[in-house]
């Protein structure tokens, strides 16, 4: 059973490494739209498949030299800390992704697989806490993963509503109690003369979409037109881009919102 573990962290050190000679070279093992995703959010994708490699390296020279109690506990340390961020990567792609990576899946059932013959042939039973943490990682991420990675706008959205025949989409961010907010959607609804395909998102949820943009106050237009994008904000802003007026810069207020606007995270003043 040693020699399954052998051949399993020596397959695992040649997967890592033609990824990350192929990362070198702009290419990767895989070109699906999940891996796609992953990579773009990875802060450092070199630095993860450099540490990948060394687990894997690690776990090849520790099963090669015949595995005694001595360096058990290593082996143990190493199973149980990859299975944990392991739950947590599945969880990322699970919950806020709703996509996975086929490279990542080929990474953990490679050290699932070594994790479980190691555990069976050697009676280190201390590796099935790394399955616990693996789990209770996996769920965790549910709690905290912003449900905005995976879906599309379109899907984000709790309001759809469209008349005409609009060359562009509106997605109209708001939030409860925002009276800002209610002035535009009503406007919208009730009072817009021209074609629209408006979608209404909750700010609170695509909150990471937002920050990411540098927008923290509501109302927020986003236009999608064929050959452009406009962000607007504040409700004169808005109220002026629908009116077709030449548009305005807002107004800030000390803390440097717009006068008619709300922050996302804080009651309305």
């Amino acid at each position: 059973m040693r020699s399954l573990c052998v051949i399993l962290s020596t397959l695992g050190v040649f997967y890592i490494l033609c990824e990350l000679i192929l990362y070198f070279q702009n290419k990767t093992l895989c070109y699906t739209e999940g891996c796609k995703v992953i990579m773009g959010l990875a802060s450092n994708e070199f630095f993860i498949l450099l540490i990948g490699l060394i687990l894997f390296f690690s776990l090849n020279i520790l099963f090669m030299i015949n595995p005694k109690k001595n360096v058990f506990p290593i082996i143990d340390t190493i199973l149980v800390s990859a299975l944990a961020v392991e739950g947590y990567l599945l969880g990322i792609q699970f919950f806020a992704l709703s996509q996975f990576c086929e490279f990542c899946l080929g990474v953990f059932l490679l050290i699932s697989l070594i994790a479980i013959i190691y555990m069976l042939s050697y009676r280190r039973f201390t590796t099935i806490f790394g399955f616990i943490s693996l789990i209770a990682v996996f769920l965790g991420t549910y709690l905290v993963s912003p449900p905005s990675l995976g879906l599309s706008l379109d899907h984000m959205a709790f309001i759809h509503y469209i008349k005409g025949k609009p060359n562009a989409k509106w997605y109209l961010f708001t939030k409860k109690d925002c009276p800002h907010c209610e002035e535009i959607l009503h406007y919208c609804l009730n009072q817009y003369q021209g074609d629209l395909d408006l979608y209404v998102c909750s700010a609170q949820k695509c909150s990471l979409l937002l920050k990411t943009l540098g927008i923290n106050t509501v109302p927020a237009l986003l236009i999608e037109g064929n050959a452009r994008k406009e962000i607007i904000v504040g409700e004169s802003c808005i109220m002026e881009r629908m009116r077709e007026k030449k548009l305005a810069f807002p107004k800030l207020s000390p803390f440097g919102s717009a006068e008619d606007a709300c922050t996302i995270n804080q009651p309305c003043q």
